[in-house]
């Protein structure tokens, strides 16, 4: 670019200009032109990539299942002897026991019986993850299993002394689901409730909306804060943590309620506030799909 420079008469003085180096910004708009060119090639490259990564992924997390899924099972094995044996003792059926005999037999049953939860709850979460769990179809009383789940919790909410009530609507009756699982999602939720709870109520209420079971479980407990909530249903984990933690457990339990539900069909929702509690809503459909 250039430019005379005039004096008050317009008569040219001298001329200024500017060169600029435009090699380099060339060569950028070449490289950018072939770039684009080539973008959806190299999209497709690492679309591939990507892919094969997940593939290999997904059967390592399977394999990893797999192998949990083994390893409980052996470990089942051995702690059914123990509490099977202990419980024969217990009943004095290899003879006399003192005070303290009995006292430390019931504390290897109780610690056996609790390990052996946990690793039923790891053997859960490995067949869901392994997709090796299977749900079965069965017509039943659903009524029936909330009041006999209800009875088991018991002891549980007695031994805090909280108060266990239920309330089952009239129409709360014959559904078709797996029974074992939806007891199974009932009382860990119930569990949970007495496990969180330090005075007050657990409450258990069933009712029918259309095609749909609501079964809600709530508390007085500690409740749970907004920003955790989202954290609940991860497994493995637990909101408070660490070796001071005042609450026991490996963190599955309404992991393992979540999975099961959409097995199953339904869905697990929660409302809390903290420090006052909170309810957890088991959704089920009355009929559910499939074999």
């Amino acid at each position: 670019t250039g430019s005379s420079i005039r004096d008050r008469e317009g008569r040219v003085r001298y001329y200024e200009g500017t060169v600029e180096d435009i090699t380099q910004q060339k060569l950028a708009e070449n490289e950018l032109i072939q770039y684009r060119d080539h973008l959806e090639e190299l999209v497709r490259e690492r679309t591939a990539e990507l892919e094969i990564a997940k593939v290999r992924a997904e059967s390592a997390d399977r394999l990893k299942s797999a192998f949990l899924a083994t390893m409980s099972h052996e470990l089942r094995t051995p702690l059914n002897s123990i509490i099977g044996f202990t419980g024969i003792l217990l009943q004095r059926l290899g003879g006399p026991l003192n005070e303290e005999q009995d006292k430390q037999l019931n504390m290897v049953s109780n610690s056996a019986r609790h390990l052996l939860d946990l690793i039923n709850d790891v053997l859960d979460i490995s067949k869901i993850e392994a997709q090796q769990l299977n749900v079965f179809n069965e017509t039943f009383n659903l009524r029936d299993s909330m009041e006999k789940v209800v009875k088991s919790a018991q002891p549980l909410a007695d031994r805090k002394g909280i108060e266990l009530s239920s309330k089952i609507a009239g129409d709360v009756g014959m559904i078709t689901s797996d029974r074992r699982r939806v007891e199974q999602i009932l009382l860990n939720l119930i569990s949970n409730a007495v496990k969180f709870t330090e005075q007050g109520y657990v409450r258990v209420q069933g009712e029918m909306k259309g095609d749909k079971v609501i079964i809600a479980v709530q508390d007085s407990g500690i409740g749970i804060k907004k920003e955790d909530i989202g954290l609940l249903f991860n497994a493995f984990q637990q909101i408070e943590s660490g070796i001071t933690r005042k609450y026991d457990g490996t963190g599955l339990g309404l992991s393992i309620c979540k999975k099961l539900a959409h097995l199953l069909g339904g869905e697990i929702e929660v409302e809390s506030e903290w420090g006052k509690g909170s309810t957890f809503r088991f959704i089920l459909p009355r009929e559910r799909e499939g074999e």
